[in-house]
């Protein structure tokens, strides 16, 4: 028998085929586990040259899959040399502050990029117009983004820059807002920031390199070996997929990256097209599928709900695109057999999704398809079963709770009723429905226990609401970190190789500063990796 290279031994391994952890510990040769289990097990793998790691009480997971992020915009934005972070500032006037001081330290910089705003922290929750930021910098463009990435604001400058007018026609799926004489604001929702994008993120390729490659290693420090990246990149360059690859073919990107790329790509091209424009052979760049938009987010009444919003009775909001477009484009991939994931946030989408699914699996037969629906935030009961039973399944991100909880800007917006509805996670467990999770980066940080803390606990992170919010859809610590690997997995169509640890699995593994099923809950936002692996090769270790 071959030995192990090495064994990496704990008092808590937690392998993702089950919720609790175990005394044993993992064998690898390779790029492959060749044991994992009680230290009966792996003593026939111990031979003179083995490398036997021994962590004590610390927990050994799976490496983590982060199965919803955009991963290029989230290199730029938190690159602190290319934008200035807003979330945690309080008023309008704190952030222009900030926006200028960053201004100041970078004078070569051609646009000054704030990010991660909560405008619901203000005292006026609203994104600053075109006026009100002239006052602080007007000689330079300034492009502001609000935390979710669904509504921007921009100074008379950069709307100048961009050649955006009072004539300038809405784009599909966006709104340039505008006065009562017709001149746009400076605010812009859904799709219509897209129109900076060009300009804003299309820094010079040494840029580009740098900061992808530090946010792959940063991921690694998180235990984080696996992301999946989701259309829009919201970068205007024209291939970072190929970047990327690039970057991992050198060995400056460990990180697995799972592309789902941009829907509305099977209107004009035949999936050998699709397959080859995205093919990066012998790199750990995949492309897995398709992903788009439906609709925006309910705190700002632009998620697309059944019924009118309770502060907002005039409006259930629209959707961000044409949703017979949506339709048509779901059905030809699942012909294809392609998995598709749409984001849907309002009830309604929800359904509308749900419904193009069904279709499609009537019409073509469910195949190999793995279909998945991203954020889920509002869902009515009836429609929970219906994920398991199409084989749907439900990507969350449960940190996003945590944005609304504060100023309870959910339950303001959508009435109690509707809020308990919110963030299904037990429900759609329950169900028998496959739940991922992921971070939505950078709408908010990378951190995986950031996500997990939110799934189990339900609460602010300070413990001021200890009871949790609708503490009913809180789920276990194994549910969530099993939701977090072999969850993720599974609906990328990944679990045969990644997302559990067991013999003949690839060699991508995760040790813990500590053991998450016996800590308070402060204590697991604080939990970091020592030990990070892939493919059986170490690419962090504290």
């Amino acid at each position: 028998m071959d030995k192990a290279e090495v064994v990496i031994r704990s008092n808590a391994v937690f392998t993702g085929t089950g919720l609790a952890p175990f005394k044993g510990g993992v064998a690898v040769k390779g790029d492959t586990i060749v044991a994992c289990g009680e230290d009966k097990y792996l003593d026939t793998f111990i031979g003179p040259d083995t490398e036997i790691r021994d962590y004590g009480v610390k927990l050994i997971i799976p490496g983590l899959i982060d199965s919803h992020t955009h991963f290029a915009q989230g290199a730029f934005m938190t690159d602190p040399d290319f934008a200035v972070n807003l979330i945690d500032c309080t008023s309008f006037e704190q952030a222009m502050e900030r926006v200028c001081a960053f201004a100041d330290s970078h004078p070569d910089n051609e646009w000054i990029v704030g990010c991660q705003i909560i405008q619901f922290q203000w005292e006026i929750p609203e994104m600053p117009t075109a006026a009100m930021i002239d006052q602080y910098v007007s000689d330079r463009p300034v492009f502001l983004q609000q935390v979710d990435l669904h509504t921007f604001s921009a100074n008379t400058y950069a709307i100048n820059k961009v050649g955006v007018t009072r004539d300038t026609p809405d784009p599909a799926g966006g709104k340039i807002l505008k006065d009562t004489d017709g001149n746009p604001t400076g605010v812009f929702s859904n799709n219509a920031g897209a129109i900076f994008l060009d300009d804003v993120y299309n820094p010079a390729m040494d840029v580009v390199e740098a900061s992808f490659s530090k946010t792959a290693k940063r991921a690694n420090a998180l235990g984080i070996t696996t992301v999946g990246m989701v259309n829009p990149t919201f970068v205007s360059m024209d291939n970072p997929y190929a970047v990327l690859a690039d970057l991992n073919a050198r060995g400056d990107l460990p990180l697995r990256v799972f592309l789902y790329t941009d829907l509305f790509e099977n209107e004009r091209l035949e999936l050998h097209e699709i397959q080859e424009k995205y093919n990066f052979p012998d790199t750990q760049v995949e492309w897995h599928g398709f992903k788009q938009f439906l609709d925006g987010v309910c705190s700002d009444h632009t998620a697309w709900m059944l019924e009118p919003y309770s502060n907002a009775p005039e409006t259930c909001g629209e959707p961000a695109e044409d949703p017979e477009r949506i339709r048509t484009a779901i059905l030809k991939a699942t012909q294809w057999g392609v998995d598709t994931r749409i984001h849907t946030i309002g009830d309604r989408s929800v359904r509308f999704v749900l419904d193009c699914f069904e279709e499609g699996e009537h019409l073509h037969g469910r195949g190999e398809c793995r279909h998945s629906m991203e954020h889920n935030e509002t869902v009515q009961p009836e429609d929970l079963p219906r994920y398991a039973k199409l084989g749907v399944s439900a990507g969350m991100q449960p940190w996003h709770m945590l944005l609304d909880m504060p100023d309870r800007a959910k339950d303001d917006a959508v009435g109690p009723e509707r809020a308990a509805l919110s963030w299904p996670l037990h429900s759609l467990l329950a169900s028998g429905a496959c739940v991922h999770l992921g971070s939505d980066f950078p709408v908010v940080g990378l951190e995986p226990m950031e996500e997990v803390y939110g799934a189990v606990f339900r609460m602010l992170e300070d413990g001021s609401n200890p009871e949790g919010w609708f503490a009913e859809e809180r789920i276990t610590m194994g549910d969530a970190l099993r939701a977090y690997t072999y969850g993720s997995a599974y609906a990328m169509h990944a679990e045969d190789r990644i997302g559990t640890l067991a013999c003949g699995k690839q060699a991508d593994i995760c040790v813990l500063d500590r053991n998450l099923f016996e800590c308070e809950p402060a204590d697991v936002l604080e939990a970091t990796s020592l030990l990070t692996m892939i493919a059986g090769k170490v690419v962090f270790e504290a």
